[in-house]
């Protein structure tokens, strides 16, 4: 349809943003060309009439129901959807208001151009015609935008066909509409010689840091940048430095609680609630401080923050007082995804853990700071951002190397159950397989490489894993502990594409079918690095369970912070399942150790702090802990939050919590608690080597016993395994090898190479 008439024509096109803060990806609607753009109206009419992010949503002839929440979050950051108030609600912005009442499909092209890279720009880069592959090509070269497949490629043509601007030829070539050169002409286009990946390596001149701020810069010291707050906190308008100048230039020169709280709803349409924690999180910043009873003003160093008028003087406070913010800067020296931005960060500052969610704010504030820039799906920084962080004083990185072998694989063969030991070895151990699955998953030279890294991914999930390979066997099987009478075994295919895309062409699900009864599974998982729209429908229908390599090398990193049960990791290789739910189920989990920490901390503060003690001496109540938390967090504690942490930090095992009467009262520092249940750990694992018959120590928990076999049950004549190494001890392990000379911790896991040896010389199986 020529959707031009319904044009406004007083209504220009959307400025185009600048380039660093445009988005690298594009919009996904499910549906074909001459289908996305109805798709898209229906789902934007949804949203304009109830914007309930969680309910329920129908894509048009899809059939199944997806949460407008996971509809949206497909859309990306391209100029349609906004999201207000707490709880969140969608809403669609004056662009997406003004495309859905208009119909007008040349201004929603141009709109994602003025969200999106490489939009208006790869019409232009068509020329006389170019096949996917060409054009993905001219998108690396010229607009140093680097993709792991032609999928961001393909959603850019998908939309200018919808949008009539482009042809798509039987010889696979796209070819520019006369349509299309005509609207090609109302477009501001980016100069790609003007763009930042063509000036890298230069080191930018950059504005000094007023006189106090660059003195407190100069003065701080290792044990300060050890101590930085690991939470960014809730801020209202977003952790972004137009929204904190405002913040700050409110309290200046002070304002009373109640103004202050007036000011964020005004300004920013936020509850008094979260303006209270606004409050909290700048004090914990260092922008703002408590000047009397109920009054608070800027901090010295916030107003000279403000008074340059200098985006990057913000960011240098903010690295003062949160944790692995320019180091974080310093770790995107390469192009790099979230999940490997935060592996690098857990091997070099394994004391610093963070979370991927706090990863993500610093990388949101550094691209909206113009110091880092995406490209693709990943990140990298710019040359402000490589200037800046040469100025920076950055924590010392730990220079440990990894230990040996930590990133092979599993030999195939094998059978292995244990997770890995999450130690500060054990991280970086974590964060290099979780880089090896990604990179294998396009390696399509090697697939057995693939392979291998996919069945490590799921022994450091904590599962049992079988490898097999070859003629009509599955590649993985792995087997999920549910209860000591139940289990679920999953064949799992891995599958590589060089392009980064898995299609229809590569997999053969009545195949998969086949490996699945032969190796006796309940259910089959297929990993890959992406799949296509064909695979996917028809995975559906076979009840088959897709997973790429990226979201299991997420779940690897994750569960190296945050380990679930066998039982909980089933609803990531089940079909059917409800992948929100297992991040639901994460995020709790994450939540119980961010309140554990809390709590802690915030009771050896005021057992610490004089004032405190003089009138408190030192004990809090629950209400007390709610009120020094909430800002620390975007969802402040409840009481039931509050009260399990205090009960698990007041068992004899930890004895760091006491209560008095209905208060609490701290009772050792964090570091004994975190030592006592490091200890805890260590006599768990050691004694691993003592349980049922055959499984030695430092192996993680013993392996469930299968259920029983027709040839066996019922029947005296088949004989049962006997205990073949019951009289293998860790004790006799140490005695043994410091006989033999081998350096041997005294207490802990002990090296399952060291105990193979044990059992071989001493004839246990």
């Amino acid at each position: 349809m020529n959707s031009s008439r319904h044009s406004d024509p007083q209504r220009g096109f959307p400025a185009p943003l600048p380039w660093l803060t445009r988005a690298g990806a594009t919009p996904h609607v499910p549906g074909s060309p001459p289908e996305i753009i109805s798709n898209l109206r229906a789902l934007l009419a949804e949203i304009a009439g109830d914007g309930t992010i969680d309910r329920p949503f129908t894509w048009p002839d899809a059939g199944t129901s997806i949460s407008l929440r996971k509809a949206v979050h497909a859309l990306g950051t391209c100029g349609l959807v906004k999201r207000e108030g707490r709880p969140t609600r969608l809403s669609l912005t004056d662009e997406a208001s003004y495309f859905l009442d208009s119909g007008d499909e040349l201004y929603l092209v141009a709109l994602f151009h003025a969200h999106i890279r490489f939009f208006g720009e790869a019409l232009a880069a068509l020329g006389e015609g170019l096949a996917h592959n060409e054009l993905n090509e001219v998108a690396a070269e010229v607009y140093g935008l680097r993709w792991d497949s032609l999928d961001q490629v393909r959603r850019r043509v998908y939309w200018l066909r919808a949008a009539g601007l482009v042809d798509y030829w039987t010889n696979g070539k796209i070819v520019p509409a006369e349509r299309g050169l005509r609207f090609l002409e109302r477009l501001k286009l980016v100069v790609p010689d003007q763009l930042p990946h063509r000036h890298s390596g230069q080191i930018l001149e950059l504005p000094p840091p007023p006189a106090l701020l660059a003195v407190e810069l100069a003065e701080v010291d290792q044990a300060a940048l050890r101590s930085r707050k690991r939470s960014l906190g809730y801020v209202a308008g977003g952790t972004r430095v137009e929204a904190l100048a405002r913040l700050v230039n409110a309290a200046v020169p002070a304002i009373k609680r109640s103004d202050f709280r007036a000011f964020c709803s005004g300004e920013f349409g936020v509850l008094e609630s979260s303006a209270e924690q606004t409050l909290g999180t700048l004090r914990s910043l260092g922008l703002l401080t408590q000047v009397g009873t109920d009054t608070f003003a800027a901090t010295e160093l916030a107003k000279s923050c403000l008074a340059s008028d200098e985006a990057l003087d913000f960011v240098r406070l903010l690295h003062l007082n949160v944790a692995l913010l320019g180091e974080s800067l310093d770790a995107l020296d390469n192009e790099a995804h979230t999940a490997t931005l935060l592996s690098v960060l857990a091997e070099r500052y394994p004391d610093v853990q963070l979370t991927r969610e706090d990863v993500t704010r610093r990388i949101a504030l550094l691209l909206e700071t113009g110091l880092a820039e995406r490209i693709g799906l990943t990140v990298r920084r710019t040359e402000l951002g490589a200037s800046l962080v040469n100025t920076l004083p950055l924590l010392d990185r730990v220079t440990s190397g990894l230990p040996e072998n930590a990133d092979q694989g599993i030999p195939r063969g094998s059978s292995a159950a244990e997770p890995h030991a999450v130690t500060d070895t054990g991280q970086r151990s974590f964060g290099s397989l979780a880089t090896e699955v990604v990179q294998a998953a396009t390696d399509s030279a090697d697939y057995q490489r693939f392979e291998q890294a996919v069945a490590a991914a799921f022994h450091a999930l904590g599962v049992d894993v079988e490898t097999h390979g070859g003629p009509k066997k599955t590649d993985v099987v792995i087997e999920l502990w549910q209860s000591p009478t139940d289990r679920q075994r999953v064949a799992v295919e891995a599958k590589t594409d060089g392009a980064g895309l898995v299609t229809d062409q590569d997999v053969k699900f009545w195949r998969l079918g086949e490996h699945r009864e032969r190796h006796m599974a309940q259910s089959t998982l297929l990993v890959g690095p992406q799949f296509d729209a064909r695979v996917t429908q028809e995975a559906a229908r076979e009840k088959v369970a897709l997973i790429t390599a990226r979201e299991l090398a997420d779940a690897v990193m994750r569960h190296s912070r945050t380990p679930l049960s066998p039982r909980e990791i089933a609803a990531m290789v089940t079909a059917g399942e409800d992948a929100e739910a297992l991040a639901l189920t994460w995020r709790a989990a994450e939540r119980r150790q961010e309140a554990l920490s809390l709590v802690l901390h915030t009771l050896w503060k005021s057992g610490n702090d004089p004032v405190d003690i003089r009138y408190t001496t030192g004990v809090l109540g629950v209400s007390d802990i709610w009120r020094e938390t909430k800002g620390a967090l975007e969802t402040p504690l409840d009481s039931s939050e509050i009260e399990e942490a205090l009960t698990f930090l007041g068992s004899p095992l930890i004895a760091g919590v006491e209560r008095q009467g209905g208060n609490h009262v701290v009772t050792a520092p964090p570091s004994l608690a975190a030592a006592r249940l490091r200890a805890l750990a260590a006599v768990i694992e050691s004694t691993g080597l003592e349980g049922p018959p055959g499984r030695p120590s430092g192996e993680g928990p013993p392996t469930p016993p299968r259920r029983s076999s027709p040839e066996s049950s019922g029947n005296p004549s088949v004989p049962r395994q006997q205990d073949s190494c019951a009289d293998v001890t860790p004790s006799l392990v140490r005695a043994w090898a410091k006989g033999q000379g081998h350096a041997v911790n005294e207490r802990g896991r002990l090296p399952q190479d060291l105990i193979k040896k044990y059992k071989q010389v001493h004839g246990h199986g």
